[in-house]
């Protein structure tokens, strides 16, 4: 079946890693979502371990089994593609080397496919770092993975809910090696990177993006730090320059704190926040729509989200996860590839 022909999207989706809470909010999601007539999912995961979470959390749903895209029955929008992702042993509420191995393998299947056409978007499950690091994939994160099998060099990572984006200069460091991978050079990429991704895949033709210093108080004219000064300043100066709207740095406390009181106040009116580290954009990303908020990858030429949580492995196997961060990121991509993105309410 030619899938251009019929104008399908087809998505990639991934379990994430197979003894954590990433199956149960796949299937779970597929029971709750579907997609348009005009989209289709892949599922990308060894055959087994979506049988052994069907019938551990007793979901009964019929997948096609399928060798490749071609075999992709045309009257169904969700098909199982049987693909080597390792062994699918699995080890309910622990990662493992074999846990590490499948996700990497998920990535490997589903990036490769991206790179050649066969499909629009990647939704990846959530994994563990510490286990793709022991199966050979020494990486901070899927972010970092995929965008190296996509031969992207400037991309961002970028948590949304609803019209409320964030994204990070530095992502899973250290908090005490934060401040020295800050540079100049860093901060205007992810702006050129997050004022391109605004424009082609938000439809917003003139982004504002507000710029956090990484002092308390934004440095107090230097007293408490250097960086706003030496660093963020002029790379914001530059950024300006180059005609994107980016305005700080802002007292992360303080922005977050109005923005979120914002009722009728234009000023404060942002398209995207760009901010210095982790836990400085996402706690307050996160408090606006803990559980909903999805994870997307900003600079690819292919469409990346993910749920907003980990592996949870303390609760894997009792089938009380929430897929809902899960649905959302699936719906975004899909808002994205077939072109009817729009901002939902917080």
């Amino acid at each position: 079946m030619n899938r251009n022909n019929l104008n399908f999207k087809t998505l990639a989706l991934t379990l994430g890693d197979i003894n954590g809470i990433g199956p149960e909010v796949v299937l779970k999601a597929l029971t709750q979502w579907l997609p348009s007539a005009t989209v289709r999912v892949a599922i990308v995961a060894p055959v087994a371990a979506v049988q052994f979470w069907q019938k551990k959390l007793r979901i009964e749903q019929n997948f096609s089994i399928i060798r490749n895209f071609a075999e992709w029955p045309a009257d169904e929008q969700v098909a199982l593609m049987q693909t080597d992702c390792g062994d699918a042993a699995i080890e309910i509420g622990k990662w493992t080397v074999a846990s590490g191995s499948v996700a990497a393998q998920a990535l490997l299947h589903a990036t490769a496919w991206a790179k050649i056409g066969l499909i629009d978007a990647i939704v990846t499950g959530p994994i563990a770092k510490v286990a793709l690091a022991a199966a050979g994939y020494n990486y901070p994160g899927q972010t970092e993975f995929i965008a190296e099998r996509q031969g992207v060099k400037h991309f961002a990572m970028m948590l949304i809910a609803g019209s409320f984006r964030v994204a990070l200069v530095t992502t899973h460091l250290p908090l005490r090696n934060v401040a020295a991978a800050i540079t100049q050079e860093k901060i205007i990429d992810k702006l050129r990177v997050l004022h391109r991704e605004l424009r082609s895949r938000f439809n917003i033709l003139a982004p504002k993006i507000a710029v956090t210093g990484l002092n308390p108080h934004a440095g107090e004219s230097g007293m408490l730090g250097k960086e706003e000064e030496e660093i963020i300043k002029p790379a914001l100066a530059q950024a300006q320059r180059e005609g994107i709207a980016a305005s700080g740095p802002f007292s992360a406390d303080a922005l977050f704190g109005r923005y979120a009181n914002r009722a009728g106040d234009e000023k404060l009116s942002f398209d995207a926040f760009l901010t210095m580290y982790h836990d400085q954009g996402l706690i307050p990303l996160k408090m606006a729509g803990f559980g909903r908020a999805v994870n997307y990858t900003a600079g690819l030429p292919i469409v990346r989200t993910s749920p907003d949580h980990g592996t949870a492995f303390d609760i894997a196997g009792k089938g009380i996860a929430n897929p809902t961060s899960m649905i959302e990121a699936i719906q975004l991509a899909v808002d994205i590839i077939t072109k009817n993105d729009g901002d939902r309410a917080v």
